[in-house]
């Protein structure tokens, strides 16, 4: 069914508490929020730039298995910097950039400003793999240098972060002009790193400086000067260089008639890559929303989860958490995304599941915080993390990665009613519940906690692991030991799920033991944990097992778990709809009224999107609707205002009614996996769907707001088939058409009840 209606973003806006004026699209152009730098990847490779595509120091760089390379790489004409032009993300992994110079002399010649014209196109692919073209418009001929000059520094990503201190590097470099290579190579003791910039093709052969490539370039009007480059990462140099090839130096030709030889290898690389994303988006569900920002959100979501598989594991991908900082293997991370992205039947379940049981700690180590039966946090492979500097090969600093474990689990089989699914990581499962009855909860108590074993420990080990996260009301940090809220859901969730995996394998005993842990957690939670003045939970417990009266983001994941009493669930989302929390964005992670409250500040009043996906489908699963579409509608609203539709990792706090756009955080991962995700478990959560596969049965209850009164979906994947629907409506009164059903699949819509809405 084809929809031709399409909301203006702005259109969105009027469903805010602090509505602005729509304006007539006809008349003003929605905001474009870029991020503050220009990032292309693919695996593990990196390239971080500033605005205008150069690398610079900071946080820039090229990176590659957490070192970066390249702590500095421009180009100039002469020793003046190019006039950037434009720049554009073709892919995920190509970026296309323009210039033109400054006016400048060379020699006795004056060059005028505008007269050059560069392009530049970038591709990530087994390395870096650039094509620079300059053509002159120049009235007369015109010679110049054009200068490439480079930094290798082989610098720890947990050094570029200002995490970490290490000693200068001493580099080798060299340069062998018969094939048109620098070499640079780095080794300390074992360890070693090599980087090779090397001259594919050029019209004109290079000189050699250390650090300094220098082109001496003649340009008649209208003609081109080309050149492709390759960068090339290695653990090891290749000696003799075996296995590069020769520099292919052409002669130049005009600009109108030359041929495209010296491009075929850039291009093709670009061409593959579109060919690829669109083979990924091809298996997954296709949407056609009556919202132009659910739709663009939901197009760029799968973009960005191609994007971000990270490493192979059988026929399925591990995603990696975020780009730049959080490309690598975590579990918390991948875990969440795999759990968002099972209505979309994402390729990354039994990858995750396999990848990080295979890392499932087997000893008691404080030095990286392993534990029997525990998940790990994140695996670092850079030096400090392969040399024994760092905790990290792997780390397994987490209290939540154990939980969620399960909870994926037992969520994965819902929606696929693989038994062999549950037989291969039935193991790991329990492993993952005595890690908790006998580390997580080494008090007794019946609480997961939380504390550091060492000096490199997090000092917070939840999602909000920010050291200055977890606050009292008046501000002042809560020391360790911490009985975090939200982890209390997750251990009553897994808990729950673990009794309902056994039971379908025929372990009653086990099932029966698991469901009594269960319900002793959930009367004992709701015990010591609710706050009747406030009407919502506490942040957690301290270390003297008082309550921490905060008022923040966490409680709002309980209801995900289900582990809210339902007289309370209506209590609990209005308290995180009320002014101090919602920034009419979505839910701030603290209350603006608590005394650290800051909203440019990572987790105490930024607005991230996983956390408020997560509440919205909890709330949806205890029939408050309204909420729920309310929190969908500004995080849908936002995504309409950054480039693409993507959402970013987070953004500030900043209301609604003050900035009238979302304001990015510096640092933001984007694209981020969590944030990819949320856009399928928002869509999830408004179409009330939940999966029971054992019975081939998908239920829906959805309440269509009335920015989306409209929806198709194809191809949804369930049960080893797929289902085409159709909705419209809105609220209670949404319709549902069954287009297609592959199978025996059963779809069943049961209508909230209007007492309920």
């Amino acid at each position: 069914m084809k929809l031709t209606r399409c909301l203006h973003p702005f259109a969105m806006l009027r469903a805010s508490s602090n509505p602005l004026p729509p304006p007539h699209p006809l008349e003003i152009s929605p905001v474009q929020i870029q991020p503050l730098l220009l990032t292309i990847h693919n695996g593990s490779t990196m390239l971080v730039t500033e605005r205008d595509g150069w690398i610079r120091g900071g946080r820039t760089g090229l990176f590659d298995h957490d070192t970066r390379y390249f702590a500095t790489y421009e180009i100039s004409f002469e020793e003046f910097t190019p006039t950037f032009l434009t720049a554009q993300q073709a892919a995920y992994n190509c970026a296309i950039l323009t210039y033109t110079n400054p006016g400048f002399r060379a020699g006795r010649e004056m060059v005028d400003e505008y007269a050059l014209y560069l392009k530049l196109v970038r591709v990530i692919e087994a390395g870096l793999h650039e094509s620079f073209e300059i053509t002159s418009y120049a009235r007369q001929p015109v010679s110049f240098r054009l200068i490439v000059s480079f930094e290798c520094t082989f610098e720890d990503i947990f050094e570029v972060r200002g995490l970490h201190r290490a000693p200068p590097r001493v580099i080798q470099q060299r340069y062998d002009d018969r094939y048109g290579i620098v070499e640079c190579v780095y080794r300390d003791e074992w360890f070693s790193r090599c980087l090779h910039y090397r001259i594919q093709a050029a019209d004109s052969q290079p000189r050699y400086s250390p650090n300094l490539l220098i082109f001496s370039i003649r340009l008649l009007p209208d003609q081109t000067w080309r050149v492709e480059t390759a960068a090339e990462m290695d653990d090891e140099p290749r000696g003799r260089f075996a296995h590069s090839r020769s520099v292919s130096l052409v002669g130049q030709a005009s600009g109108r008639e030359r041929s495209d030889v010296q491009q075929i290898s850039v291009v093709e690389r670009l061409r593959r890559s579109y060919a690829e994303i669109d083979r990924w988006i091809d298996r997954l569900p296709r949407l056609h929303a009556a919202s132009h920002c659910v739709q663009r959100a939901y197009d760029q979501a799968l973009r960005d989860l191609a994007s971000l598989r990270f490493q192979k594991v059988g026929d399925e991908w591990y995603p990696a958490a975020g780009v730049p900082w959080y490309n690598t293997i975590f579990g918390r991370d991948a875990l969440i995304t795999a759990y968002q992205c099972l209505p979309l039947g994402c390729p990354f379940p039994r990858a995750v599941l396999a990848r990080l049981a295979e890392r499932q700690g087997k000893q008691v180590n404080t030095w990286n915080d392993e534990e029997p039966g525990k998940i790990p946090h994140e695996l670092r492979v850079g030096q400090l993390a392969l040399m024994g500097k760092i905790p990290f090969n792997p780390f397994y600093g987490s209290v939540d990665a154990s939980l969620l474990y399960v909870i994926l689990l037992a969520e994965a089989y819902r929606f696929s009613g693989d038994r062999g699914l549950l037989e291969d990581f039935i193991a790991p499962v329990e492993g993952c519940l005595r890690w908790a009855a006998e580390y997580g909860d080494v008090d007794g108590d019946g609480f997961i906690e939380y504390w550091l074993h060492s000096p490199h420990d997090f000092h917070n080990q939840s999602w909000k692991d920010s050291p200055d996260a977890v606050v009292y009301p008046d501000g002042q940090v809560v020391p360790d030991p911490i009985a975090i809220v939200e982890v209390q859901g997750y251990y009553y969730d897994a808990l729950c799920s673990a009794a309902e995996l056994y039971r379908i394998l025929g372990e009653t005993a086990k099932a029966d033991a698991t469901a009594k842990r269960a319900e002793r957690l959930y009367a004992e939670f709701n015990a010591r944990y609710w706050l009747p003045d406030e009407g919502f939970y506490a942040y957690g417990l301290d270390p003297e097992k008082r309550p921490i009266r905060t008022i923040a983001s966490n409680p709002g994941q309980l209801l995900w778990s289900r582990i809210v009493p339902p007289d309370r669930a209506a209590k609990v989302s209005r308290r995180l709809l009320a002014d101090d929390m919602f920034d009419g964005w979505g839910i701030r992670t603290l209350s603006s009224q608590n005394g650290a409250y800051a909203p440019l500040m990572y987790q105490r009043g930024s607005v991230w999107p996983h956390d408020n996906a997560l509440i919205a489908f909890g709330m949806k699963r205890y029939n408050h609707w309204q909420e729920a579409n309310r929190i969908a509608e500004g995080i849908f609203s936002a995504s309409g205002l950054f480039a693409h539709g993507r959402l970013p990792e987070l953004w500030a706090g900043l209301g609604r009614a003050e900035t009238h756009w979302p304001v990015l955080y510096p640092k933001a991962n984007v694209p981020q996996a969590w944030a990819a995700g949320s856009v399928p478990l928002l869509l999830r959560a408004i179409l009330g769907l939940e999966p029971d596969a054992s019975q081939r049965c998908l239920l829906l209850q959805p309440t269509l707001p009335p920015w989306l009164d409209e929806l198709t979906i194809e191809r949804m994947p369930f049960a080893g088939e797929t289902v085409d629907l159709h909705l419209q409506g809105t609220g209670p009164e949404t319709k549902v058409e069954v287009l297609r059903t592959s199978g025996s699949i059963t779809v069943e819509h049961r209508p909230i009840r209007k007492e309920a809405a």
